[in-house]
């Protein structure tokens, strides 16, 4: 019952311009989903000789326990031996991986799966060559991760927090706005299944996060090695803490439920107390999510973690309390209506003006600006979360306007205190509990949006990362890339090889090959380069025959340094043709 008295909603609307101004108008940077940014060798490098180590370094630290680099062959196959991943001179921002044997000649896939210092996986892939470059073997397969492992952990995160706010909403109404409740049958049991979804949920995420992160099979939930990276992790001694918290507290709620005594409504003094005593814990249950969150990773803006419990907090008494007031509503009730439905009333709306506040903070340091938000897979989401907050908000000032109507009014007169003793008509009632039944829905698709955010990618990030992609490493370039053209026979590979690349005379050999890097001939193919920095080009490339299907160019200018661009147009009969686009990074 998402209930704002009008100065309540003017102090709602007032924060959110506020924070909305200073999310557009003065965005702060955040720190949040490391992205790449550079690689030893580097992406699309031509070495002279075999490399002794992969080295990769991110902006941000990552965590190595549940990391894997996998080195593929020019011929597809996996490289043994690899040294497992480790921080090079303690580094907390690179992983490097040591090479055994002599790489042999030809072009190897790098892909790469780590853990962002948000405790979300992150991955990717990039090529390199050995003395000669050849058709690279495909690394996308191997960078998809686990998508069923995927899936089910954020299937149990959901669960897990709708466990919580089902458990901290009920205890709260127990504690602050219907003490009686705790001898209704309904009420226990909905405190019974919150601790124990909360609790289930979280074991199986902490089982299912290791193969999530590693990208690994399901069998990595008995697997003493994957689980034992997992609690060494930041999110494992989180989950490991939050599970023991949850048995503690479930103990304790089962010896309260059992106590016979029977209770009606209490001074104002001692629920005061039980209500801090309900928030105290589930500041602390919520600490177990707000320390491995997003935020967990902002080290500019120390501020995030709290916010980010008060938030979960407020989420769980306003949301997780709207069962229990429809079990109310159920029972008919009328001496208890009256005192818990006001009260919570109240509740919901405090909880609403704090969830605004610190939703809207958190949003800030997430998204920034305005073409993240609607630029962004996570803008999306977060756009969706408000919506479902508006909503909210709406059905709250129906039920606002309902309990003023029938529990707000004094009772001094006789007829004012029949009209309280016979409370509201049936009827009308049953038409307000459809309202709250319908925000409990609200709520559930509420909580599923949350869980979806904390699984995202950051909207800085993902700008970040495609607006800023690894650029190409100074040297020799060698680099395959695939392209289709469209019509029969259209798919193929170019293979480039630019050497030295740097300012002044440079050789291309240039290549076009089928799908599995056997000589395709084509009807044309054409080069140019391009300083689009500098307004340079384009700049033709006189290409000649050197073989079937080969082509070489050996005064190639770069007249300046500077992060070029080599296009290469392949026309594959008279009607198709395509062009694939190489960055040329030159000093």
């Amino acid at each position: 019952m998402s209930v704002l008295s009008p100065s309540r909603a003017r102090l709602v609307f007032a924060a959110f311009l506020t924070a909305l101004s200073a999310m557009l108008v003065n965005p702060a940077p955040a720190s949040a989903h490391a992205v790449l940014v550079s690689s030893t060798p580097g992406g699309w490098q031509l070495l002279g000789d075999s490399p002794k180590e992969v080295s990769l370094r991110f902006t941000e630290s990552v965590d190595v326990g549940l990391a894997g680099i996998r080195l593929i062959g020019p011929r597809g196959n996996d490289i043994a031996g690899l040294g497992a991943p480790r921080h090079p001179e303690g580094k907390q921002d690179t992983v490097s991986v040591r090479i055994p044997e002599t790489l042999a000649n030809g072009t190897y896939t790098v892909s790469w799966r780590v853990v962002s210092a948000d405790t979300h996986p992150i991955q990717g892939a990039f090529t390199f060559s050995v003395r000669e470059a050849t058709a690279p073997a495909s690394a996308e397969a191997s960078a998809t991760g686990n998508g069923v492992a995927a899936v089910l952990y954020g299937v149990a995160r959901w669960l897990a927090t709708a466990g919580f706010a089902l458990l901290v909403g009920t205890a709260f109404v127990i504690a602050v706005c219907w003490p009686g409740a705790r001898a209704r049958r309904g009420i226990r049991r909905l405190a019974v299944v919150g601790a124990g979804t909360a609790t289930a949920a979280s074991v199986a995420a902490l089982g299912l996060y290791g193969p999530y992160a590693s990208g690994g099979s399901l069998g990595g939930i008995v697997d003493p090695a994957v689980l034992g990276a997992t609690v060494d992790s930041r999110i494992g001694l989180g989950l490991v803490t939050r599970i023991l918290l949850l048995g503690i507290t479930s103990a304790l709620l089962v010896r309260f439920l059992r106590r016979d005594e029977t209770e009606g409504d209490l001074p104002t003094r001692q629920r005061a107390r039980r209500g801090v005593l309900v928030l105290a814990g589930a500041g602390v249950l919520a600490a177990t999510w707000s320390l491995v969150a997003h935020g967990a990773a902002d080290t500019l803006a120390p501020l995030t973690v709290p916010i980010g419990l008060i938030h979960l907090a407020a989420i769980g008494v306003w949301l997780g309390g709207l069962p229990a007031i429809a079990v109310l509503l159920r029972s008919g009730d009328i001496t208890a209506m009256r005192t818990a439905v006001p009260r919570f009333s109240t509740t919901a709306g405090i909880c609403v003006l704090v969830v605004a506040v610190t939703g809207l903070y958190q949003g800030w340091r997430q998204v920034g600006t305005f073409s993240a938000l609607v630029g962004t897979t996570y803008g999306w989401w977060l756009l969706g979360k408000l919506a479902l907050v508006g909503i909210l908000l709406g059905s709250g000032a129906i039920a606002r306007r309902w309990v003023h109507r029938h529990y707000g009014f004094e009772v001094a007169t006789v007829t004012e205190k029949r009209r309280a003793k016979r409370g509201p008509e049936t009827a009308e009632v049953g038409r307000f509990r459809k309202v709250v039944v319908v925000e409990v829905a609200l709520a559930v698709a509420l909580l599923g949006v949350t869980a979806t955010l904390a699984a995202a990618e950051p909207a800085r990030a993902e700008q970040e990362r495609l607006t800023n992609p690894p650029k190409a490493a100074a040297g020799p370039l060698s680099v395959a890339v695939p392209f289709d053209a469209g019509g029969f026979h259209g798919k193929g590979q170019v293979a480039m090889v630019l050497t030295p690349s740097k300012v002044g005379k440079n050789e291309l050999h240039l290549a076009v090959l089928d799908p599995v890097g056997k000589p395709k001939t084509v009807p044309e193919v054409r080069a140019e380069l391009r300083l689009a920095a500098a307004g340079i080009g384009p700049i033709p490339v006189k290409l000649v025959p050197g073989g079937p299907a080969h082509y070489v160019s050996l005064d190639v200018g770069l007249p300046m340094p500077g992060e070029w661009e080599l296009a290469v147009v392949v026309r594959t009969s008279p009607i198709d043709q395509t062009t694939v686009r190489v960055p040329v990074n030159t000093t």
